[in-house]
């Protein structure tokens, strides 16, 4: 159905999505910057390590979108083009992983998020 929530974050986060994906080229940055940080917020699932409530914190704060708006207001507020450039590079990400259904970590595993449980690989039965 297009109007459960779900259903309408992952179509908001897809609209970002291109919009990131549009400033970004407008800007002529370099597209290899973007492929190599693109996947940089996801550093953030290293704390999943050391305990399911330290990974998903960390997970959550790099892909709260207030870091990446904020760095983006400072990159134009003062000039800063890698400011600028990691901004768009970081919003990006955070909604590629949005429209693909994945959010904020509730802390029970990395699989249970704000936009719905996702299959664990290691619980799919193989025939």
């Amino acid at each position: 159905m297009l109007t459960t929530p779900i259903t309408l974050r992952r179509i908001e986060a897809l609209a970002v999505f291109i919009l990131g994906i549009i400033l970004y080229h407008k800007t002529g940055y370099s597209w290899l910057t973007f492929a190599l940080l693109f996947f940089l917020p996801d550093a953030g699932a290293v704390g999943y390590f050391k305990s399911h409530k330290l990974g998903s914190a960390m997970y959550n704060l790099t892909h709260w979108i207030i870091w990446p708006l904020a760095l983006g207001m400072f990159g134009y507020l003062t000039g800063h083009d890698i400011a600028k450039m990691v901004a768009i590079i970081w919003l990006t990400h955070v909604m590629f992983d949005r429209m693909l259904g994945w959010g904020f970590k509730t802390g029970g595993s990395f699989y249970q998020t704000g936009m719905g449980q996702h299959r664990d690989p290691r619980q799919v039965k193989k025939t």
